[in-house]
């Protein structure tokens, strides 16, 4: 995937995120208390998903397949990107939770 290919992706995802946001904060204020009990759950865990996928796409080192062994199991080209990507959102979900 080129960079400019996954630039034009990751600023879709963020202007669609945005408008979700507005919409909902915005258009459905019966759903406040909603929101406001499971904020964490309705943006937190899409947010996180692109946080994922900015990183895994993004601070990759090289521009080779994304190779690695974890817990028996190998990985590589797309796999690992994938891999990486799980690994990345359920940490980033992990922080959430913690914090929220």
């Amino acid at each position: 995937m080129s960079l400019r290919f996954a630039s034009l992706v990751v600023l879709g995802a963020a202007a669609t995120f945005g408008w979700t946001i507005w919409v909902v904060v915005t258009q459905f204020s019966k759903w406040e208390s909603m929101l406001e009990t499971h904020f964490a759950a309705i943006v937190g865990l899409p947010g996180a998903a692109a946080a994922a996928f900015a990183l895994v796409v993004f601070l990759r080192q090289t521009d080779g397949p994304i190779e690695f062994e974890f817990l028996g199991f190998k990985f590589k080209g797309a796999s690992g990107q994938v891999a990486m990507w799980v690994i990345c959102f359920w940490a980033i979900a992990g922080a959430i939770k913690l914090v929220w």
